[in-house]
C-alpha cells in the first residue's frame, strides 16, 4: 500500500507540478533530436487519433480482451492464450510509407508471459533477466508487441511502471527481438524554462530507450500532451521508437 500511495503522489507531481516544462534527454540524443511535439493524446478518446510528426495512428482501439482474434502471431509468441479482461490497446502507426500493427496490454502479470516463464527468461539477454524480479507481485505492467512490417517477428516491451516510479534509477523495462535489445529507463531531469536542468524529488517525467552501449536513441515526455524526441537513424529504427513512444503515451488512457 506504501508503494501504491508514493506512486499517486508521483503521477500526481508529474500533471501539474512540471507542466510546461521538458524533459532533459542524455546523449548522443540530446544534440541531434527532432522535438515532436504529440498531438491526439488528450481529449475524446472515440476515434482517437494520435500523431508527433511524420507518425500517425491510422486506427486506435481500446477493448477488454475477450478472445484473440485478427492479431496474427501475437498470442503463442508473447503472451498465454488466457488473458481475457486484461485491458489492451490495439493501434497502427504508419510513416507515410510504412504501417505497423501494435498489440498492449496493461497489468500484466508473470504468468501472462511467455518470455517470463522458466524457459523464457532463458531466452533473454542476462542483462534483462533482472528487470522480472518482481514482476511476479507487481499489478502494475505494462506488455507490447511491435511488428513493423507484416509477417516480421514481433518487437516484445515489457515495463514495469511502479519500478519506474519508486526506484527509477535503473532500468524499467525494455524492447527487445531476438539477441537485439534497448533498454527502457525513467527520465527525472527537467529543462527549465531558463535552460538550467532540475532533477524531480521523486517519481518521472518519461522514458529514455537506450541501446546496449548506453546511448540514448530516442526518448518520450509524458508531461501535459507529451513530446516524443527521435535521434538519427534508419527508418526502421525510427518507426521502432516511434511505435515505443506512442505505446507509453496511450498507455495512460487504458482504463484499469
Amino acid at each position: 500500500m506504501k508503494g501504491l500511495f508514493l506512486l499517486a503522489i508521483a503521477l500526481c507531481m508529474n500533471s501539474s507540478m512540471y507542466a510546461g516544462f521538458k524533459i532533459a534527454t542524455g546523449e548522443p540524443l540530446r544534440s541531434q533530436q527532432q522535438d515532436l511535439a504529440v498531438k491526439g493524446r488528450m481529449g475524446i478518446m472515440i476515434k482517437q487519433k494520435l500523431s508527433f510528426g511524420g507518425y500517425r495512428t491510422t486506427m486506435v482501439k481500446r477493448s477488454a480482451i475477450r478472445k484473440w482474434t485478427g492479431i496474427d502471431g501475437f498470442p503463442g509468441m508473447i503472451w498465454t492464450e488466457h488473458m481475457q479482461g486484461r485491458q489492451s490497446i490495439h493501434f497502427r502507426l504508419t510513416n507515410g510509407s510504412d504501417t505497423s500493427d501494435v498489440m498492449a496490454v496493461s497489468r500484466v502479470q508473470a504468468r501472462d508471459l511467455l518470455v517470463g516463464t522458466a524457459e523464457g527468461t532463458r531466452r533473454l539477454p542476462g542483462s534483462l533477466v533482472a528487470l522480472f524480479k518482481s514482476t511476479e507481485i507487481a499489478q502494475n505492467n505494462y506488455s507490447v508487441s511491435i511488428v513493423n512490417k507484416r509477417g516480421e517477428e514481433p518487437w516484445e516491451l515489457f515495463l514495469d511502471n511502479s519500478e519506474a516510479q519508486l526506484r527509477r534509477k535503473q532500468p524499467a523495462g525494455f524492447v527487445r527481438r531476438g539477441d537485439d535489445y534497448y533498454t527502457i529507463e525513467p527520465v527525472w531531469h527537467v529543462m527549465k524554462k531558463n535552460g538550467k536542468v532540475a532533477e524531480m524529488p521523486f517519481g518521472s517525467a518519461g522514458f529514455e530507450i537506450k541501446d546496449k552501449d548506453m546511448n540514448v536513441m530516442a526518448a518520450v515526455s509524458l508531461i501535459d500532451n507529451g513530446e516524443v524526441y527521435i535521434g538519427p537513424g534508419t527508418e526502421a529504427e525510427k518507426l521502432l521508437f516511434a511505435n515505443v513512444c506512442a505505446a507509453l503515451l496511450l498507455q495512460e488512457n487504458i482504463n484499469e
